[in-house]
């Protein structure tokens, strides 16, 4: 099967949405494919929010964050790594993004800022899945686009070295299909499904993944055969409400309420028992700093001392830690106390499950773990804690609480992802850049398959991910409905490119 359209986007989450809505409206023909079998398989139709600028909401809550402050911001937290021009074109592309979901009946609200950046920029979602993406993938279709579900797109077709479209497989009839077209834009959500890219990129660890699976690196492979050149950044969104572990589980269970002490700012410990890290990291900045530091480490514990532990089962950790008002993260985010829950219960299927472990003594819990230095590392933690300094990492003195008494439990935890980041190489318009830094014309990556615009770390403003993924979509929709219209003033006069 052949089919001629002016452009063929592959994947329909933030950035493909937009990208196909924007491309339909404009008057072209386009072909949206997707591989799976639903509107809310992508992970933008079943997030949080986007971080946007300069948006309506804010105006009409006095909270307005402007394109400037956004860019500014998260262009300093990048350290120049990622191309100016580019992010700022996608943060300029806020309005419109939120201008699209209004249009469309979504329903946000402006969060808190959780983090202490120093503003609102969160938008969340209050519909589920299905309500929020089905009204998008309505408006392009009534725009004259084409919808087709559970086609995975698997090769970049070139003509004269521009791009000419994609081939894809029908996933319900085996078929190869073929799209043809002047423009393409891949969109297809990084490698979280990928345990290949995962290992060549992190190491023979496990990382659990929290987003769609989907999503297996079929964007970054296409784009790369095609000419395109990796950028030079890849890691992941992690998780910031706890801990994770691929043996939770194993018995059936979905959850359980000690995966989040990983984020609580206690002590955390290596393989060999020693710290790793400033514990603040991970619960100040879970997402960015933290989440990095998990996954530099692959596999990591937390202790927790007998009066803690139980504390931590009815009081909320800002309580525990007595309440510093200089904790932001503490008093927004930890300041909760926990559902009530059979604790013991829940901590006898951890220790069968593997993952977690509990003894009297720490000579004792570290001979049962392997984790030698650990009696050492809580006699030096220990005295920081009583010194009110920590000389090593440099954690806050309000988070500095002694290990006391036992019996000492021991949770550990690996590194968990809502998504991945590291894609090809792209210029300010999403334009897919050879290893000579010229576009490859006709060819875009946009969401987190274009990699020139995502830091590692992630950005420690909450929402970026998807927020830039928003702009990114309409910011290569709008260059290349320009290519194709000017493709098409070529043809018309005969003029060659």
């Amino acid at each position: 099967m052949t089919k001629r359209v002016d452009v063929v986007i592959a994947g329909s989450g933030a950035a493909g949405m937009l990208a196909a809505i924007r491309t339909a409206e404009s008057g072209l023909s386009c072909v949206l494919l997707e591989k799976g079998r639903s509107i809310a398989s992508s992970n933008a139709a079943r997030c949080g929010g986007p971080a946007l600028a300069q948006t309506r909401l804010q105006e009409r809550e006095g909270e307005t964050v402007t394109a400037e402050r956004l860019f500014s911001h998260m262009y300093g937290f990048s350290r120049g790594t990622v191309n100016a021009g580019l992010l700022r074109a996608a943060i300029d592309k806020g309005r419109e993004a939120e201008a699209i979901f209004v249009k469309n009946g979504l329903r946000m609200t402006l969060l808190e800022d959780s983090y202490g950046v120093g503003f609102r920029a969160r938008h969340f979602f209050l519909d589920p899945p299905v309500k929020r993406w089905t009204p998008l993938a309505d408006a392009f279709r009534a725009a004259g686009g084409e919808l087709l579900f559970e086609r995975e797109a698997f090769r970049v077709l070139l003509s004269g070295g521009k791009a000419a479209g994609l081939l894809a497989r029908n996933l319900r009839t085996g078929e190869e299909e073929r799209y043809e077209a002047d423009a393409v834009i891949v969109a297809t959500g990084g490698f979280l499904g990928s345990d290949e890219l995962l290992r060549a990129h992190f190491g023979d660890i496990f990382v659990n993944p929290l987003g769609s699976r989907l999503s297996d690196g079929a964007g970054l492979r296409m784009l790369t055969e095609a000419g395109g050149m990796e950028e030079r950044a890849f890691g992941i969104c992690a998780n910031e409400f706890g801990g994770s572990n691929h043996l939770l589980g194993s018995r059936g269970r979905r959850s359980s309420p000690h995966l989040r002490y990983a984020v609580y700012g206690g002590l955390l410990l290596n393989r060999q028992g020693r710290r790793f890290v400033n514990e603040q990291l991970l619960s100040d900045h879970a997402l960015s700093a933290g989440g990095e530091a998990a996954l530099r480490e692959g596999v990591f514990y937390a202790l927790l001392d007998g009066e803690t532990y139980a504390r931590l089962q009815t009081e909320p950790p800002y309580r525990v830690y007595g309440e510093p008002e200089e904790w932001h993260v503490g008093k927004r985010c930890l300041n909760t106390p926990p559902d009530a829950a059979d604790s013991e219960g829940e901590l006898r299927k951890d220790i069968e499950e593997g993952w977690a472990f509990r003894a009297e003594s720490l000579s004792a819990l570290a001979a049962q773990t392997g984790l030698t230095a650990l009696p050492e590392t809580v006699a030096a933690y220990n005295a920081a804690c009583r010194a009110g300094h920590d000389g090593r990492f440099g954690k806050a003195p309000y988070l500095l609480r002694e290990i006391g008494a036992g019996p000492y439990t021991l949770f550990q935890y690996e590194p968990s992802a809502w998504c991945t980041f590291g894609g090809v190489r792209t210029d300010a318009f999403c334009r897919v850049l050879t290893r000579a830094q010229e576009p490859i014309p006709g060819l875009y990556a946009a969401g987190v398959d274009a990699g020139s615009c995502y830091t590692v770390p992630y950005y420690d403003n909450e929402g970026a991910a998807v927020g830039l993924a928003f702009g990114l979509g309409l910011v290569a929709a709008d260059d290349a409905v320009r290519y194709c219209r000017e493709a098409a003033s070529r043809g018309k006069t005969g003029e060659t490119a």
